[in-house]
């Protein structure tokens, strides 16, 4: 949560094999939100994808907008 207010961040698990293009374009494509770029985290618990978005957007409205809040 700190993130995704602090930074205009979102943050998400995705599948390990994925590439940091094919997260950016998932992601415009489900929920019609750019991000400004994609940082992926590989664990071995799998893989998170932090994508902090463009000015245009709120992490907030858009979290609220996909049902996480």
């Amino acid at each position: 949560m700190k993130k995704r207010e602090d930074s205009n961040t979102l943050v998400s698990v995705v599948i390990v094999n994925t590439n940091k293009h094919q997260i950016k374009q998932a992601v415009k494509n489900l929920y019609d939100i750019d991000l400004a770029k994609v940082n992926a985290l590989i664990r071995p618990d799998g893989e998170k994808a932090y994508g902090p978005l463009v000015p245009d957007y709120d992490a907030l409205d858009v979290t609220n907008k996909i049902g996480v809040i």
